[in-house]
């Protein structure tokens, strides 16, 4: 993250290359000395000046790295993006430092001129027989130009740059050369999941909205974040994040953060292994886990395959972009999270305004909350019905919490019971659909809860019933009201 942030900094505050004066002529080589030609220093020189209207791409070709190409995206009349490609596959690119490329690519004005109609020892002698970077300008009218960076001067102040179609030869600034020579691994956005602006009010963490974890060797984990009014207006006091699979169930936020919410934002896949890769399978992505991400405005899809070689890092795609990509340091250990790792003890939770009745089948006894919601905008309250009996606004609302409140007392391994649930509470909702929480007895007084066919792995235990759900029909029963827990 150092690098990017120092990238970044010197991106945006850069400034074109101004006149340098020459402080050395010799080329950096282990030969014995040549003399240099006497130079013909000239000052501002321009050897390419060009707007950004009139390029269509710029190709690098860097000696010893895979070339690459900064592709000027001109659909936008106001402004242009760039894309960078390599071997045709389209790559996430830092634009701030592709921009700064381009400059430089594009714009080299007051030059020192060192020598003028160079032979070809001359040329040699300037590192232009094996140069360290050849890039080609490609203008929109058809046309291109090629520059060569030769040799850096023994002093460091420069290095020898020229046009290839011409034998002159200038001193170009390290600066701009520090930007030309960068690979595809310094432009690539390595980062998967955006940090927040500077001075963000949140935590990384906490800017996910939705996470949806696939695993094709285990069960699928998906959940999100309640928007702020559904937290704070619920009457439960309710966690700020819930799960959609493998079960619907309330999230332990501090769980869920330490285990999944942090690891996946300190993910940082650094080095760019393989462009275009022939088989997957050697990186295990083939068959990846699929990590997809939401926050506002943003949403991408992290390909997880294997660990890197000895076990250092793990492979990683980000989806859309045809590379793989080695994370050195991120803690993957979240792949292997059981969903019941995340719940919060709380096993359902559902707005009372979205249900219009509960059944409790407790035993041999079956009882009924009916709820009457008002007509939306009036000012009149909930009725409810016990049965065949009216009781208050707050009883209703009351017994209803009740009902969400069989708490999960610790996890198990215990299979459902081959004969019918002890207890069961179905909930009806106003749009007809409705949910069963079923409970089994598997001793003297644990339960284990399944909702909707599909065991929770949890218990709870003959207090929690007797507490919240028949101590209470009791009280009703014998005229009482009922009191807030």
């Amino acid at each position: 993250m150092q690098r990017r942030t120092i990238i970044l900094i010197i991106a945006t505050a850069f400034v074109l290359t101004a006149g340098i004066t020459m402080l050395a002529l010799w080329p950096e080589k282990d030969t014995e000395p040549t003399p240099v030609p006497s130079p013909n220093i000239r000052n501002a020189d321009t050897l390419i000046q060009v707007s950004y209207k009139e390029v269509d791409s710029i190709i690098m070709l860097p000696r010893n790295e895979p070339h690459f190409t900064l592709q000027l995206d001109h659909s936008e009349p106001e402004f242009t993006d760039i894309h960078l490609i390599a071997e045709d596959a389209l790559f996430p690119g830092m634009q701030p430092v592709m921009l700064t490329i381009f400059s430089y690519a594009t714009s080299m004005m007051y030059l020192t001129r060192i020598a003028e109609d160079a032979d070809d020892e001359q040329l040699i002698l300037f590192g232009f027989d094996a140069p360290v970077l050849n890039w080609r300008v490609n203008l929109l009218n058809g046309t291109s130009m090629e520059f060569a960076i030769g040799l850096r001067l023994a002093e460091g102040t420069g290095y020898y740059v020229r046009n290839i179609d011409s034998r002159d030869v200038y001193l170009l600034g390290n600066e701009a050369v520090s930007f030309l020579l960068m690979s595809i691994e310094d432009i690539y956005d390595l980062f998967f999941f955006p940090y927040p602006p500077s001075g963000d009010e949140y935590e990384t963490w906490d800017l996910i909205e939705y996470l949806l974890l696939e695993r094709p060797w285990d069960e699928t984990i998906e959940f999100r974040r309640r928007e702020d009014e559904e937290w704070f207006e619920s009457p439960l006091g309710v966690s700020r994040y819930y799960m959609l699979q493998p079960i619907l169930s309330e999230c332990s936020d501090s769980i869920l953060k330490s285990v999944l919410l942090e690891p996946v934002t300190n993910i940082i896949p650094e080095q760019v292994v393989s462009v275009r890769p022939p088989d997957l399978s050697v990186y295990g992505l083939d068959s990846p886990a699929r990590l997809t991400i939401s926050t506002s405005g943003w949403e991408g899809t992290l390909l997880i395959g294997n660990p890197g070689s000895e076990h250092r890092g793990w492979y990683v795609m980000i989806e859309g972009h045809d590379a793989v990509l080695l994370d050195p340091h991120g803690n993957y250990s979240f792949l292997g999270v059981n969903p019941a790792q995340l719940k919060s003890q709380m096993t359902w939770v559902h707005h009372i305004e979205t249900v219009s009745s509960v059944v409790f089948e407790l035993g041999e006894v079956t009882r009924t909350l009916r709820i009457d919601h008002p007509v939306s905008g009036s000012d009149d309250t909930i009725k409810g019905w016990l049965d065949d009996k009216e009781i208050s606004d707050r009883n209703t609302r009351r017994l209803y919490a009740s009902a969400m409140s069989i708490l999960s007392s610790g996890d198990t391994d215990e299979p459902v019971p081959g004969s019918g649930p002890d207890y069961r509470l179905t909930m009806v909702f106003t749009n007809g659909r409705s949910q069963a929480l079923e409970l089994y007895n598997i001793n003297d007084s644990q339960y284990l809860m399944v909702l909707d066919n599909q065991n929770l792995g949890v218990y709870t235990t003959r207090l929690q019933i007797q507490i919240h759900l028949l101590s209470r029909f009791e009280a009703l029963d014998a005229g009482e009201d009922l009191q807030a827990r």
